[in-house]
């Protein structure tokens, strides 16, 4: 095979093509985004053929979510993040999402995802069962929350809506601000969110 060529079968020598074809994703849709990365760009980046992709892929926002999903332990993040005085989960999440953010790598990554939810159901579905419940539900379980569900869409408003305003449209001076004075900043209401320590019950009736 000439060199350049386009692969259209299984690598030799045991070549994890599949694996391949994922590192290929990630780096396009981090640089080009779920609509504008296709899937001939990632066959070309990955020097397969296009079809070889839709061989392991049934779909285009199928490749996106497995090339895009977080690259850590959900499971074992959770635990360390909710371990430690209750009053101060919310400084943890924030570092945990500032570091994630601020990541040259995953940063994109999950920029890309919430980018993509706002206008594709099924990365959107994504993001609700990996990152809202997944993560911050089970944080606002794990402290107490007498609503979790609640307690995590309310906080991911928060957290999600601080990512696209610094990181998607770069809106100052939260663009620029530094990772912990954002977590110094947003910490406290992240806390407060998460464990209804705001009040999220009804006033008593008088009588």
């Amino acid at each position: 095979m000439a060199t350049g060529a386009i692969r259209r079968g299984p690598r030799p020598g045991g070549t994890d093509t599949r694996t391949e074809i994922l590192a290929a994703a990630a780096a396009v849709f981090s640089k080009d985004g779920y609509q504008r990365g296709s899937v001939r760009g990632i066959a070309r980046e990955a020097g397969v053929d296009p079809a070889l992709v839709r061989h392991y892929f049934a779909s285009k926002s199928e490749l996106f979510v497995e090339a895009m999903r977080p690259p850590f332990d959900l499971t074992e993040q959770v635990a360390r993040i909710s371990e430690g005085d209750p009053q101060l989960v919310g400084h943890r999440v924030m570092a945990f999402f500032v570091e994630v953010w601020d990541d040259p790598v995953r940063g994109p990554r999950i920029i890309q995802l919430l980018r993509a939810a706002l206008d594709h159901p099924e990365v959107a579905e994504f993001v609700r069962t990996r990152i809202i419940e997944g993560v911050i539900e089970r944080v606002a379980a794990a402290v107490g929350a007498k609503d979790p569900a609640r307690a995590a869409a309310t906080a991911a408003s928060q957290v999600i809506g601080l990512a696209m305003l610094r990181h998607a449209a770069h809106i100052e001076p939260l663009a620029s601000e530094p990772g912990d004075e954002l977590i110094a900043r947003f910490g406290p209401i992240v806390t407060r969110l998460l464990t209804g320590a705001d009040g999220d019950s009804a006033p008593a009736q008088s009588t």
